[in-house]
């Protein structure tokens, strides 16, 4: 093309013009429709990760037969963060649909209080707190055929399995117990109670934005994918077969990052 280029300086210019036009093109910018395989899927992946936040407020006085709102008239109503982490093994592929494999997660949240005479309702100096450890086992389904051979920046997923909520009350001198451990009536506030995790999301595969990019982080660490995604939950841990287990029910929503690699 430049051979062919000769003459004035206009028809350079033009032919300047008209060759650079016709270089391919390396950047990539927001594209829906381009298989996702053009531009990050370059290594293997095998696994993913979530960090996730959701506000949470268990159930406690939801038991049945409990007299008044021990937990609300202690805490309060409002809903404390619970944070947590999230690793999936990405086990199988379904052709068309997306990934299918277990999963594990752990979470905390904490609720604390200043404590209050009996009689005069007065701050005692001391400190009441319940602290929650949110855990589960599930199976995993990510469908992320739209991303992968559509270039749909969408990944709907599910999640169910089985949850384990330890919990610890505890005040400036450590566990709560109730009782007298003399007479061998002493109750360690402390425990867990089991139950089941069911949870649908969607995530946005940030790797749309900015797909150079994506391709270098991938070739660098081994990210396939990052994605931001939103999730509705139902954490139902109200004890399997358990004698007065500690309610920590609850539904709520849950937004994070998660990786895949």
């Amino acid at each position: 093309m430049i051979a062919r280029c000769r003459g004035s300086v206009v028809t350079a210019a033009a032919c300047l013009v008209v060759g650079l036009a016709n270089l391919p093109s390396t950047a990539h910018a927001f594209e829906f429709g381009t298989p996702a395989q053009k531009a990050t899927r370059s290594s293997a992946q095998h696994f993913a990760f979530e960090l996730r936040a959701s506000p949470y407020r268990p159930r406690v006085d939801d038991e049945p037969g409990l007299r008044g709102t021990p937990f609300a008239d202690m805490f309060g109503t409002n809903p404390r963060l619970l944070i947590g982490f999230e690793f999936d093994w990405q086990t199988v592929r379904i052709p068309a649909i997306g990934t299918l494999g277990p999963g594990v997660s752990v979470g905390y949240a904490t609720f604390s209080r200043d404590s209050k005479t009996v009689k005069t309702q007065r701050p005692s100096g001391d400190t009441t707190s319940l602290s929650v450890y949110p855990l589960s086992a599930m199976a995993v389904l990510r469908a992320d055929a739209l991303w992968r051979n559509l270039g749909v920046p969408l990944v709907p997923y599910g999640k169910a399995g089985v949850a384990y909520a330890l919990w610890e009350a505890s005040n400036t001198g450590g566990v709560s117990r109730a009782g007298d451990a003399a007479s061998g009536g002493s109750v360690v506030g402390s425990g867990g109670s089991w139950g089941t995790n069911l949870a649908v999301g969607v995530s946005f595969v940030l790797n749309a934005l900015d797909r150079s990019s994506a391709r270098s982080i991938d070739n660098a660490a081994g990210i396939n994918a990052s994605h931001i995604f939103v999730e509705y939950y139902t954490l139902r841990t109200e004890g399997f077969g358990q004698a007065h287990p500690l309610r920590l029910s609850d539904n709520s929503w849950a937004a994070g990052l998660a990786f895949e690699f």
